[in-house]
């Protein structure tokens, strides 16, 4: 983990470019004091308002939005306050596991009359907090509930989320708090932590650090560590960890490539890595803007399984209705459009 820490940092390390405009002088005083007070106040607000427009629009900013967008990350998903339907079914083999299939459905409603700062939220609890796509884990499966959006700037986001879970029949709730900034054009480090409590006496923390880096025009590297205390399962593997090295590859408008190199570990009975994972994750849009298709072949190596060779696949279809195509991010227009560029 240290040794991960210091070359993501070395990595994140370059300097703004416009450093510099912080230490400019600032303009000397008019005659009059009110007017100078005045000016000042619009001069600061129209800094406040350049500030957050170049921090959105950093080409690290757009491709990292790009990146959840398009993959479908829960982290980027429980930001959102749109509405659409999600039906998503899966097929899973491994050699060591066999064969698997998922049907999983999440639906997400904007309700406009309360300020567009509430969601009803149904299906997939996806914003719990997953490591992984493991097939035998499906307790999130079943859930319905409200999420209230409270702060959304250019740094802060932040919801408190309440429902039930059917599969498990217990009222949940808790906040969820992300907070990210822009290094420079190129960088940028993005910090989430979310708390579950559940009337069952279950409770869940969950914690993420993202470094992001982009490489040129077509490559985005995102570097991720993902920790999680689950509190039924504390006794059996503790703090479970999952770091993570992406490598986001755009091909077209309507297709990418996402290379993954993931280690996951936990803390008991003793401190042991898990397993290991390596995967290839192709996403492509068809003609039709409502339909994804996923292919990712993958190989493990898994503790249960003396670390043995285990190759694997997973094929997927996701089938969008609503804002899939026209999705806002702070308030702006979707980064996924054909002319959409880094």
């Amino acid at each position: 983990m240290l040794v991960l820490w210091l070359v993501a940092a070395s990595v994140m390390a370059v300097e703004p470019e416009d450093a510099e405009a912080a230490n400019v002088a600032s303009p000397p005083a008019a005659e009059n004091g009110q007017d100078t007070g005045e000016e000042q106040g619009a001069d600061e607000q129209a800094s406040l308002i350049d500030r957050h427009h170049q921090y959105v629009d950093t080409q690290v900013q757009r491709a990292s939005l790009w990146a959840d967008a398009f993959f479908e990350d829960p982290n980027y998903e429980a930001e959102a306050a749109y509405s659409q339907i999600r039906i998503r079914p899966e097929f899973y083999y491994r050699q060591e596991q066999g064969a698997a299939g998922r049907f999983r459905f999440r639906a997400r409603f904007n309700l406009p009359n309360l300020g567009r700062r509430v969601s009803l939220v149904a299906g997939a609890d996806e914003d719990n907090g997953g490591l992984d796509n493991s097939i035998d884990d499906d307790r999130d499966d079943g859930a319905v509930g409200l999420q209230f959006f409270l702060t959304e700037s250019e740094s802060w986001n932040t919801s408190f989320t309440a429902g039930v879970k059917f599969n498990e029949f217990a009222a949940f709730f808790g906040p969820r708090v992300r907070y990210q900034h822009a290094v420079g054009e190129k960088g940028s480090y993005r910090l989430t932590q979310t708390l579950r409590w559940q009337t069952n006496n279950a409770w869940q923390i969950n914690s993420r650090v993202d470094l992001n880096r982009v490489i040129n025009d077509f490559f985005f590297f995102r570097q991720t560590f993902d920790g999680r205390w689950r509190g039924e399962k504390a006794e059996q593997e503790g703090y479970r960890t999952q770091v993570s090295s992406f490598l986001t590859q755009r091909l077209s408008p309507r297709s990418g490539l996402q290379y993954e190199f993931s280690t996951v570990f936990h803390t008991r009975p003793d401190t042991h890595v898990d397993k290991y994972v390596v995967s290839v994750r192709y996403r492509k849009r068809t003609k039709r803007h409502w339909l994804y298709y996923e292919i990712v072949p993958q190989i493990s190596f898994e503790n249960e399984y003396d670390y043995k060779f285990n190759p694997g696949i997973r094929l997927r279809l996701e089938i969008f209705y609503g804002g899939k195509g026209a999705r806002q991010f702070w308030r702006r227009e979707s980064e996924d459009t054909e002319d959409f560029r880094w």
